[in-house]
């Protein structure tokens, strides 16, 4: 593991933090890439508009669905 992470370390990282707490070295090395990537930002920015969106959508009810 290298100092500097790279883009797909972070694309990672983004990912399982949806799923978990990372840790605070885990942190610390997002943060230092995001500072610098651009690209990496945009993803991360996008990862937390979706959960964003996925936490306000609520599951439709049995009557709101058709019947088949």
């Amino acid at each position: 593991m290298s100092l500097k992470p790279t883009c797909k370390e972070v694309h990672r990282l983004t990912s399982e933090g949806m799923e978990r707490e990372l840790s605070m070295i885990e942190r610390a090395r997002v943060h230092m890439h995001l500072a610098v990537c651009k690209a990496c930002r945009n993803f991360t920015d996008q990862m937390s508009l979706i959960r964003r969106a996925m936490h306000r959508l609520t599951p439709a009810s049995d009557k709101d669905r058709d019947p088949q």
